[in-house]
């Protein structure tokens, strides 16, 4: 028979992120124990009222929830081996990884009898607990409202995105990696470009600024348009987006040794022509890529 947990949480992994959600679960009032493999990261805690566990099985036997936070799945997955976490109890895995590591975890969560949710952190350490901190959680329904409170202790604005537990980690690949990654290298580059130039990059951010607005814009109807599933356009083409570029890309070089977010962005726009989507949206870019 499992014996009644003493602990409401479990915190595997006391790095910066990890130490910082544990002091958000003590923060709303929960009682935690946390292990780390390297112990004094846990002792950080301490001072905060956790109880520190000397091994990852006894701090995960204590208590009815355990958040994993550390380096890798395959860390991770070495971790509960030996930690034998119980049937009926709740794991929420914010470990960073990727589609297929989360539907590996679910797999052993329904072997072991434990209920799994696999998020994503879109936050820096010194955000988590604020209202406008997101965790995006995926799992089964009935388990995220069980501890819909909890997540949002950690993150005010954190979210269930998806049925399927790799939903979280698809979507943090897509908007942190593909996104918002790709976007800052791009300014980068143009902000090389604007100083090489001898422009202000101040001036370089205002214009940023006053584009968001059309941004946002564009990606709303690019969602319309995927639904429609009509490209045609009364605005700029696929051509006509593919004729500025070469002058833009000739005084890129003029300037700069190379300018490769530039270079590839003006390959996608050649593709476009090439394809035969020239007199259609920017959008019709979607149909280059081929999905597995």
């Amino acid at each position: 028979m499992d014996e009644q947990p003493e602990f409401d949480v479990a915190l595997l992994g006391c790095g910066n992120m990890g130490a910082a959600l544990g002091r958000a679960v003590l923060a709303g009032g929960r009682s935690l124990t946390a292990w780390n493999r390297l112990a004094e990261k846990a002792q950080s805690l301490k001072q905060f009222g956790a109880r520190i566990a000397g091994t990852a099985r006894e701090a995960v036997g204590s208590a009815r929830t355990t958040i994993a936070c550390l380096s890798t799945y395959e860390v991770l997955e070495n971790v509960l081996e030996d930690a034998d976490l119980p049937a009926g109890r709740t794991l929420i895995n914010v470990t960073t990884g990727a589609p297929g590591d989360a539907n590996r975890m679910t797999r052993w969560a329904d072997k072991q009898g434990v209920h799994y949710l696999d998020g994503a952190v879109l936050a820096f350490p010194e955000q988590i607990g604020g209202p406008e901190c997101q965790l995006l959680v995926a799992g089964p329904p009935e388990v995220w409202e069980r501890h819909r409170e909890l997540v949002h202790t950690l993150g005010g604005a954190s979210r269930h995105v998806s049925d399927d537990a790799h939903g979280a980690n698809v979507l943090d690949i897509a908007g942190v990696g593909a996104f918002y990654g790709v976007s800052m290298l791009a300014f980068i580059e143009a902000a090389r470009f604007v100083t090489a130039s001898g422009v202000a990059v101040s001036e370089m951010i205002q214009l940023a600024r006053q584009t968001e607005e059309v941004l946002h814009a564009a990606q709303d109807q690019f969602a319309e348009t995927l639904e429609t599933g009509d490209f045609s356009t009364d605005q700029a083409t696929i051509d006509v987006y593919h004729a500025g570029a070469g002058p833009f890309r000739d005084a890129i070089s003029e300037r700069l040794d190379s300018a490769p977010m530039f270079e590839a962005a003006t390959g996608l726009l050649k593709r476009g022509v090439e394809a035969g989507f020239g007199s259609q949206s920017l959008y019709a870019l979607f149909n280059l890529y081929r999905t597995r």
